[in-house]
């Protein structure tokens, strides 16, 4: 059932907005909170569709409340209106909208404009919605494409280059002219390094063992090539992992890892990465520290520029799983931090 909470410490406020949600909306259960840590609290649990937030409370005020649920994996999607009589402030509104809000409402407010602010949070987060389920599909789109391509490298091309390795390799080249000797020898190890250079085409496209054995196994095996390539010192730690993810999610997970190891390569300037998997009560965790020059802050601020679209992209694919993404400069390198949220039902 969908809900809607309301966090006001005036009860007679609670009272009004549960009257106008039931007589607007009877097809939503109107959950009430009077704190803004009782508000952060139901949030979290029951997840609603709506936020009404008021910004005078005792301990956290409504901006604060805002933050941190804008800052949180499990509520950072659910859409925010403040409602006070701070309204008709425009810094008072700015603040809020600064704070996560999605919209302002003064007190006293008109029912009409109440309800009409409602609708359109609910229709922009139906959109967005859509947005992210659309841009999951795509993804998944892409992977399939790449899983059939590396299934022809393996099964035509490969195939065909290892037969005709075979049929070179049965050539008596001892009772061939040196000359036809020595090519025969040369396009052997061209024929050779082709097959290895399919193969590795092949496991960059579509590696089976993420499919067959899943992400931590991926990973190690990325890791592994990404320092043999990159002459890249590498380090995996693998902490209380829970398999709680969906294979699409897994899947996702580890073209954001391979994303963040190829900028890495590109532009850091990096010795080493290190790369950490973990799970605590609400989410799977996953790091990606390296030691190199840093990242400019203009492209966290703005990964759409020239030379961001690598981190837009996957602030995109995190987001369309219900995710956040997090990156920013150490003093000895850059750290990126992606929070999933843990599926209760797969765990």
């Amino acid at each position: 059932m969908r809900k809607i909470l309301a966090v006001d410490d005036n009860l007679i406020n609670l009272e009004l907005l549960a009257h106008i949600i039931r007589k607007h909306y009877p097809d939503f259960l109107f959950v009430a909170a009077q704190s803004g840590e009782e508000g952060i609290e139901k949030a979290t649990k029951e997840l609603p569709d709506l936020v009404l937030l008021d910004i005078m409370m005792p301990g956290l005020d409504g901006y604060e409340t805002c933050r941190i649920l804008k800052d949180n994996v499990k509520t950072k999607q659910i859409p925010i209106i403040m409602v006070s009589a701070l309204g008709h402030d425009s810094s008072e509104r700015s603040k809020g909208l600064n704070a996560g809000a999605d919209s302002f409402l003064s007190k006293p407010y008109d029912q009409a404009e109440l309800s009409a602010q409602i609708n359109v949070a609910m229709r922009i987060k139906e959109y967005q919605e859509r947005l992210r389920k659309m841009n999951s599909e795509l993804t998944l789109v892409e992977e399939r494409e790449r899983r059939r391509v590396a299934e022809n490298l393996h099964d035509s091309l490969g195939q065909t280059l290892s037969l005709a390795f075979m049929n070179l390799s049965s050539i008596d080249v001892q009772s061939c002219s040196p000359q036809i000797k020595k090519t025969i020898e040369f396009t052997s190890s061209l024929l050779n390094k082709a097959i290895q250079e399919s193969r590795t085409l092949t496991y960059d496209l579509s590696p089976p063992i993420l499919y067959e054995l899943g992400l931590i196994p991926a990973v190690s095996w990325k890791l592994e090539q990404f320092e043999k390539n990159c002459q890249i010192k590498t380090s995996f730690k693998v902490g209380d992992y829970k398999n709680g993810q969906t294979k699409e999610n897994e899947i996702f997970l580890y073209r954001i890892i391979g994303e963040l190891l190829t900028n890495i390569h590109k532009h850091a300037r990096a010795s080493e990465v290190k790369v950490s998997v973990d799970t605590n009560d609400e989410a799977h965790v996953i790091l990606v520290e390296d030691n190199g020059v840093g990242i400019d802050p203009a492209k966290i601020k703005a990964p759409n520029l020239e030379g961001g679209f690598g981190l837009l992209s996957i602030y995109e694919r995190v987001d369309s799983i219900n995710g956040s993404f997090k990156i920013h400069p150490t003093g000895k390198g850059t750290r990126a931090k992606i929070i999933l949220p843990v599926n209760k039902q797969c765990d």
